[in-house]
């Protein structure tokens, strides 16, 4: 059944609401030619993936009026995933709309309206990030990463898009070798105090591993710890703790992008992705930004940022390896730059350097600490 004609997008909505949600996009010109089909060359190699797909062909279908390609769709997905509430919701209102029950999706929407907006919220961001510009990505990337060490991995979290990248070096060359939908934090982004339910942005590094057997239910799978609030955190008097990625509750597949206290949270299955299949473990950096604006880098700095870093190291009389240090643009930080490489001195130890221009020009060591690589998490 194709709708035309007497179908109205902005009416079949009102409930969950799909056309709504599409509605709801402002996509580019490109986005719009691109959104004429899903490319059958996007890899999609594990189930959360496929599942990602099968959501992406229901909103197209929905978009094209084709309900019952859209229905046919939803059933299989939710039949492989029934705690996907997002398809259940999505199934809900499909059903709704083939028996001529609109006013049902009125109640719905009246009854649930923080829970139907959070879902509408998770189907916009994916499709919109199936529409997204590939460029943008490596672009960030590169305003990211002036140099990277020897650590064999890198996450990078552009909250903005509810989007993970996972990188993998190789002799000093970031691979991207896949990308997660995430949640984050229910009031955004930019953490400054305990309690205030946002995720911070900043670079950082996990620290430890808990597995979800140590943990409550709403963890699943396990949680990979990081070091909030560094060093430069504490300096500006951010507060909070415990910032973790890890996973969703058992009966849940995935979480509406503003649904956490601050922790990015992943599906199930892709948190056991990024621990089990590619060991990503302590001392992973893991830089978080709200959008692309937030990396306030100059590219005529990069060169003076690397030469300033090595030629401090060269002055320390220690034998640190050029090859392990790496150097990030601060993300949200005019002119400010973090050097991370190993002591030396201490096995299992980092230093972490925070550079920054002064009003002469000249670029200083503003801040330094040494921390261990592991750090213990404690479990109230």
């Amino acid at each position: 059944m194709k709708v035309s004609g007497f179908f109205n997008p902005k009416r079949f909505v009102v409930g969950l609401s799909l056309m709504a949600c599409l509605s709801m996009l402002s996509l580019s010109a490109q986005a719009e030619n691109n959104a004429d089909g899903i490319s059958a060359d996007m890899v999609f190699e594990a189930p959360t993936r496929q599942a990602e797909r099968l959501l992406l062909e229901v909103l197209y279908y929905i978009k094209q009026g084709e309900m019952n390609l859209a229905m046919s769709h939803v059933q299989d997905l939710t039949e492989r995933h029934p705690d996907y509430h997002l398809a259940q919701m999505i199934m809900a209102d499909l059903w709704a709309f083939r028996a001529g029950n609109l006013g049902l999706l009125d109640r719905v929407g009246e009854l649930y309206p923080i829970t139907v907006r959070r879902l509408r919220e998770e189907a916009q961001v994916r499709w919109q990030f199936a529409h997204s510009d590939e460029s943008l990505v490596k672009n960030l990337l590169h305003s990211s990463v002036l140099k990277v060490g020897q650590q064999p991995h890198l996450v990078l979290i552009n909250l903005a898009k509810s989007r993970l990248y996972l990188y993998q070096n190789q002799s000093g060359e970031l691979n991207l070798i896949t990308d997660y939908y995430i949640s984050m934090g229910t009031a955004g982004a930019g953490k400054e105090r305990e309690g205030d339910r946002k995720t911070p942005i900043g670079v950082y590094h996990i620290t430890d591993f808990v597995a979800g057997e140590r943990l409550a239910d709403l963890y699943g799978y396990g949680a990979l710890p990081l070091n909030y609030p560094n060093i430069w955190d504490q300096s500006l008097g951010r507060t909070g703790h415990g910032i973790w990625l890890h996973g969703t509750p058992s009966d849940t597949f995935s979480r509406p992008p503003q649904s956490s206290q601050g922790c990015v949270v992943l599906n199930n299955d892709e948190m056991g992705s990024l621990v089990s299949k590619f060991n990503v473990s302590v001392a992973t950096p893991v830089i978080i930004v709200n959008q692309a604006e937030d990396l306030l880098f100059l590219e005529s700095e990069r060169l003076e940022v690397l030469n300033e870093v090595q030629h401090w190291l060269a002055n320390q009389g220690e034998r640190f390896n050029w090859a392990d240090v790496s150097v990030y643009a601060y993300p949200n930080e005019l002119q400010l730059y973090y050097a991370t490489f190993p002591d030396v001195r201490r096995d299992e130890h980092l230093i972490h350097q925070y550079w920054r221009r002064d009003e002469e020009g000249a670029w200083q060591l503003v801040l330094q600490s040494t921390d261990p690589i592991q750090i213990a998490t404690r479990l109230n």
